[in-house]
């Protein structure tokens, strides 16, 4: 069975007391190369169990690790180092700067770490630009590209520092249905070609199919 990337055990959270919504006793388990689906009712949590599992938001109680390195043994700086080169994220809003072109901003997280030079992050990240079919929008500003292009970007993001895991919050939710469908297969393709544990956040019973499903609320 391939390595356990993402874990958290036990997970105890009050997220809205008023409501009484809880996270109690929250397990959760995704292997290199595997993909799970997070599914649940507005309100039950799943973006709050995605903030946990970002190291953003911390539990209650209970533990949450990524590569065997338990959150709360690491101080905000090894945290933030951990976030950088281990995990990517997909959002619904895609979240890229606008004042740069699509290169830059697939750039950014590998210059934030420090490890190359700036021609061989563009390089890289180039070519991984070409891997989600953006080639030809490579020097375009993010202002003038699709939803789903600027999806297809994110998801080139996400793979730079080539992270562990993926978290990706409702990444299609903006999207038209045949757009989603491109972006869905896309993500399987990532996470089997670079053996990347991905968790995907989602209401969208189309989105979950194909991942192993886990729901909240139930």
């Amino acid at each position: 069975m391939s390595d356990i990337v993402l874990r958290c055990n036990n997970i105890f959270k009050t997220y809205n007391a008023d409501a009484g919504n809880i996270l109690a006793n929250f397990n959760l388990a995704v292997a290199a190369g595997e993909g799970m689906a997070i599914m649940g009712r507005s309100g039950s949590g799943k973006t709050t169990l995605l903030q946990i599992l970002a190291g953003l938001d911390h539990p209650d109680s209970g533990t949450v690790l990524l590569n065997g390195l338990d959150y709360h043994s690491l101080d905000d700086r090894q945290l933030s180092v951990l976030r950088n080169e281990h995990l990517g994220f997909i959002y619904q809003s895609h979240n890229l700067l606008k004042e740069f072109t699509a290169v830059e901003n697939v750039m950014l997280p590998l210059l934030i770490a420090n490890k190359v030079t700036r021609k061989e992050a563009r390089g890289k990240s180039e070519h991984l630009l070409e891997k989600v079919g953006m080639q030809h929008r490579i020097n375009y500003a993010v202002t003038k590209l699709s939803g789903g292009e600027c999806q297809r970007v994110a998801i080139a993001r996400s793979l730079i520092n080539n992270p562990s895991c993926i978290l990706a919050d409702e990444p299609t939710g903006s999207l038209d249905v045949k757009t989603a469908a491109i972006i869905l297969e896309l993500m399987q393709q990532v996470i089997t070609e670079h053996n990347t544990a991905l968790v995907v956040v989602t209401h969208d019973p189309s989105v979950a199919k194909g991942f192993k499903l886990l729901e909240l609320g139930t």
